[in-house]
């Protein structure tokens, strides 16, 4: 009987890790998980009043990873001041490698991973393309491929006097 007691326990204890390696692993994903047209839609929703920034990116691309500096700036300059930069990334192994890109890279502002209703709904052909939204909730403005910070800088000021 007491094998089986212990056996039992051993078995128990075995769960628990496993469990517990679950929460881990679902904890270290919740710094990006995946994002759903609906919920970017009310996220988008629930920004109305500010200006809002939707950058969908890849970690491989160049072009993007120029841009991500000037985000970080931007969002550091505006955060408080009714603007808002979403970051969806559309890497294929993007659990693994996007975390890692925006602890390196100092990402500040939200970042998620995007799929195949994401990148419909918004026609997404190349890397980066940038939503800009205005105070109204509507597109103000899309960008496809690099644009430099000052741009985007000069297109929020003018939105925020709207």
């Amino acid at each position: 009987m007491n094998k089986k007691i212990f056996s039992y326990m051993g078995f128990l204890a075995l769960f628990a890790a496993v469990l517990c390696l679950g929460h881990l692993i679902a904890c270290a994903g919740d710094q990006v998980r995946r994002i759903k047209l609906d919920e970017l839609n009310s996220l988008l929703e629930s920004n109305k009043g500010k200006v809002v920034i939707v950058d969908l990116w890849a970690t491989w691309c160049p072009p993007c990873r120029k841009e991500i500096p000037g985000f970080i700036n931007l969002y550091n300059k505006y955060k408080t001041n009714g603007v808002e930069i979403i970051g969806i990334a559309f890497d294929e192994n993007g659990p693994e490698v996007v975390p890692p890109f925006i602890k390196k890279t100092g990402i500040n502002y939200p970042v998620y991973l995007g799929g195949d209703d994401i990148a419909e709904a918004h026609d997404l052909r190349a890397y980066p393309t940038t939503i800009v939204y205005g105070k109204n909730g509507k597109v103000a403005s899309r960008h496809i491929g690099y644009v430099s910070e000052k741009d985007f800088d000069d297109e929020i000021s003018a939105l925020m006097r709207k």
